[in-house]
């Protein structure tokens, strides 16, 4: 057992010295809840119970859909009550109660951000990040569960380059390759005495929507990206966006070339992890996760403000994984911080689990 104990200038050290590596990023819910508790799943199982009124089901549909809005009404997690739903007709309905609800509060997101009158809390982490990447390594890799765009209206406002892997017109298909050939722009060299051409990569963001997103669609065979049908889809496409509960992983394997192997691939890469917001829910990546932070005892730190039990879990398991989350006094608006090499877990009277006061506290501006 480790007598180390563990304390604020410590741990100070530790994250400043986590960040003189370029991490892979994950990203959940607690980002977006952190702007509007809309985008949450409490919200969200109230607007499913509320809007499924609104529909006539029969057969197994029904029967599904009464056994869920038991669940809900009792208490139940949103995750766990959709794990009954394997008809497709109801899936369907959930997912588009779903997709239209995100949808309509993104939508209020979207112009506030594009007019500077809100700031998204992990801008300016992202704008560090992508700023600092060295010259042989010019991208950040970015995995999220979240359905919204919030990460895309930020990137776009502070002009952060990214892709995720969609390429076209108004209506684009998933080419990863001519996607990477378009963030390449010409410099001009000496050589041989003549000036020459050479292309960089801008430094960017690789984003992987995990499970979908407010503008992916499945159309003509293909799942597509157009941002002008998120607000109001037409009939004839159907959303690409994976809705909570295990059917999930069914659904998934109908997409997984498109939304999750080059995310596999990436994942299996590297060895340096942060995760901001995010609550470990997701069962196919948490087996890459715990791969890496538990068996391969790769550096991890989790940033968020609600502690659970798969944090838990990993953290007395992940030698390498530091954690920063609220404390557990209601009335106190402080951190605690753990790591497992150290004896005790040590509470810091700032809120550096809020990413905006992390950033300025480790990060700086």
């Amino acid at each position: 057992m480790c007598h180390t104990e563990l304390t604020i200038d410590i741990a100070y050290n530790e994250f400043k010295k986590f960040f003189r590596e370029k991490p892979f990023l994950f990203f959940g819910s607690g980002m977006s809840c952190a702007i509007d508790e809309r985008f949450g799943m409490e919200a969200l199982k109230n607007e499913i119970i509320n809007r499924m009124e609104c529909y006539s089901l029969n057969g197994e549909s029904n029967t599904e859909w009464k056994k869920v809005k038991e669940d809900l009404v009792n208490g139940a997690d949103i995750e766990s009550s959709l794990d009954f739903v394997e008809n497709p007709v109801l899936l369907e309905i959930l997912t588009n109660i779903t997709g239209k609800f995100i949808a309509s509060v993104d939508y209020d997101y979207a112009i506030k951000i594009a007019r500077g009158e809100i700031e998204w809390p992990l801008t300016r982490i992202l704008k560090k990040i992508v700023d600092n990447l060295p010259e042989g390594d010019r991208e950040l890799n970015v995995v999220t569960p979240n359905y919204d765009m919030l990460l895309e209206y930020s990137c776009d406002y502070i002009d952060i380059p990214y892709t995720n892997g969609f390429i076209g017109g108004v209506t684009r298909k998933m080419n990863w390759f001519a996607a990477d050939y378009m963030l390449h722009f010409p410099v001009k060299v000496m050589y041989g005495g003549r000036m020459r051409n050479i292309f960089k990569r801008k430094k960017h963001i690789k984003l992987y929507k995990v499970h979908g997103s407010l503008n992916y669609f499945f159309f003509k065979g293909n799942i597509i990206e157009n941002n002008s049908w998120m607000w109001n889809p037409p009939t004839f496409a159907n959303r690409v966006m994976i809705v909570p509960g295990s059917a999930k992983y069914e659904v998934l394997q109908c997409y997984r070339q498109e939304l999750l192997s080059k995310a596999d691939t990436a994942i299996e890469r590297e060895n340096h992890f942060l995760f901001i917001g995010y609550g470990f829910n997701d069962k196919h990546l948490e087996v890459y996760i715990r791969r890496k932070l538990v068996d391969q005892k790769c550096m991890g730190l989790i940033i968020t403000r609600d502690f659970n039990p798969r944090i838990e879990s990993l953290i007395y398991q992940a030698e390498n994984l530091w954690l920063i989350c609220k404390t557990q006094e209601p009335d106190n608006a402080g951190s605690r911080i753990f790591n497992m090499k150290y004896s005790n877990w040590v509470n810091h009277p700032i809120n550096i689990w809020d990413i905006k006061v992390f950033t300025s506290e480790i990060i700086g501006g």
